[in-house]
């Protein structure tokens, strides 16, 4: 089933197409954005003129054309403070479905972040800590506070870079006066709603929205990380000291001097001093020392919500409530709970039709031989858990062909949407599947060697090395179910000086997973500096 939603913001429209399969996160096919500017002069004088009407239109009209050529099942349309204040909201809601053919849903503020948090929490792995979500649109700034269910707190100001740019910059740059009536105005508004989100408490903070977005990516001064390569982190991390350090830069900028700005939106280049001293704002007055981002927003909320209310008619049950245990082929329960990490590599794992039964049997293996050699290795339960992810995707690859399905392996993760990982660590889970199987690299490589194991050789010395011993547990737990039936039942993993012993208990004749089990030890031994012995029992 695909889905469209479009949302109707104050400063731009957006448009998602996603795909929903039972079983899988929801896959976004296609994305369009356009910098309509709803909310300019709409905010201030409270009607959308006929300008800002026939831009909607146009973008909307152009929007519906790309969700039916994709075959989308249905459009779900709403809008936000722009329309919601507006004097002839009902007159531009009617003639959007004269025009255009689709409807308008008004939200609420609330509501508003109800969707919100419905999307962070469903891209988001919370761990049990209370995260504070706060969204920048044009109009209106919403803080949500949840664990990742319901929210413990709700609440939607008319706070918002277009709103906040039309009423006090007059000029630019901004002056000091201007700037300092603008933050005094932020802290009047923000005043009750900070006592009572201090009340509730919060762990984190998570920024949504394209301005939150375009903020912390210019403020993460170092762009990616250079432990993760080309590898694309779903989230980005900036501390209140780097947007600071920002704002201090933007706010000398004229409009032309900021659109020139390497890594600025340029669509936002007039509002960002406005919703970059919000952020600050708002982060200081909470005492936040620094803030995550989520892509996902108000138009995947919209989605996941339209599924969750069709779930039961629809056979979508498990695309919401994540990964169930019984549903899954493996008796594994500790690998199989329903966090977001877990949730991304299922979906990605499902979605390239990987070998559920050999794949699962794969990750409890290599499980029993990461703790039973934790005095080789002295890893912690952040590797365990990298590795049993890895055992799920490791043969993710003859998706594309068998022969090098290893690299092929390598090459979908990279490319994946995987929410709650961040750039290092999909580069870390994508390198253990590359060496699943194949030569791992020499000290002294020359340069095709060099390109062949880039990934690698793009992560630092720590990671390395622990690529390394992943890698080898991997490659001993692939070779116990060799001929993919899981004649290997079940294995004992134990470590006696220089030695390790793998007793298996197995089905039928496994002479041929020993064999290979012993033949893939290499590199084990070569890791680990210490023999390595397996016996039937």
């Amino acid at each position: 089933m695909k889905i469209a939603a479009i949302d109707i913001g104050s400063n731009s429209i957006h448009l998602v197409i996603m795909r929903a399969t039972p079983g899988q996160h929801l896959e976004i096919i296609d994305r369009e954005k356009d910098m309509a500017r709803l909310g300019a002069g709409t905010l201030r004088e409270h009607r959308l003129s006929k300008e800002t009407v026939e831009r909607a239109i146009n973008a909307l009209r152009r929007f519906k054309q790309v969700a039916d050529s994709v075959g989308s099942d249905v459009i779900l349309t709403t809008a936000t403070a722009a329309v919601r204040e507006a004097d002839n909201a009902d007159e531009f809601i009617e003639t959007v479905r004269r025009e255009v053919g689709i409807d308008i849903q008004l939200l609420p503020g609330v509501e508003e972040a109800r969707l919100i948090a419905l999307a962070v929490s469903e891209a988001t792995d919370f761990n049990s800590q209370r995260g504070l979500i706060i969204d920048i649109g044009g109009g209106s700034t919403e803080f949500i506070v949840t664990r990742g269910g319901e929210p413990d707190l709700l609440c939607s100001l008319r706070l918002g870079s277009v709103r906040l740019t039309e009423k006090f910059i007059t000029t630019d740059p901004i002056s000091d006066r201007e700037r300092e009536k603008l933050v005094s105005a932020i802290r009047a508004e923000f005043l009750r709603p900070a006592s009572e989100i201090k009340a509730v408490g919060f762990d984190f903070v998570i920024g949504t929205s394209g301005t939150i977005l375009n903020l912390v990516q210019m403020a993460d001064e170092s762009g990616r990380s250079t432990e993760s390569g080309d590898f694309e982190p779903f989230s980005r991390t900036a501390s209140l000291d780097q947007l600071k350090k920002l704002d201090r830069k933007l706010v000398r900028l004229t409009e032309k001097e900021r659109a020139r700005v390497q890594g600025i939106d340029k669509g936002r280049a007039d509002i960002i001093v406005g919703g970059g001293l919000l952020l600050e704002t708002v982060l200081s007055e909470l005492g936040a020392k620094s803030i995550t981002t989520c892509d996902w927003s108000l138009r995947e909320g919209i989605v996941l919500d339209y599924l969750r209310k069709r779930a039961a008619e629809a056979g979508f049950v498990e695309l919401v409530s994540g990964e169930s245990v019984s549903d899954s082929v493996t008796e594994d329960e500790n690998l199989i709970a329903a966090d977001v990490r877990t949730k991304s590599v299922l979906s990605v794992a499902r979605r390239y039709n990987y070998d559920r039964a050999h794949s699962h049997h794969i990750a409890r293996l290599a499980r029993i031989i990461f703790d039973g050699t934790r005095a080789l290795h002295h890893l912690g339960d952040g590797e365990r858990r990298l590795l049993q992810y890895a055992a799920l995707l490791h043969d993710m690859g003859h998706y594309i062909a068998h022969n090098n399905h290893h690299r092929h392996s390598l090459y979908l993760i990279k490319h994946s949407e995987m929410p709650g990982f961040t750039g290092g660590e999909i580069a870390m889970l994508a390198v253990v599947v590359r060496y699943h199987r194949g030569s791992t690299p020499r000290k002294n490589i020359d340069k095709r060697a060099r390109r062949e194991h880039e990934d690698f050789l793009a992560l630092n010395s720590n990671q390395r090395e622990t690529v390394l011993q992943l890698a080898a547990m991997l490659q001993i737990a692939d070779a116990l179910d060799r001929s993919y039936q899981q004649l290997v039942r079940d294995a004992r993993c134990e470590t006696k000086g220089h030695e390790v012993l793998i007793s298996i208990t197995g089905e039928g004749d496994c002479e041929l997973e020993l064999w290979a089990a012993d033949r893939k030890a290499k590199l084990f031994r070569e890791v680990f500096g210490v023999d390595v012995r397996f016996e039937r029992v």
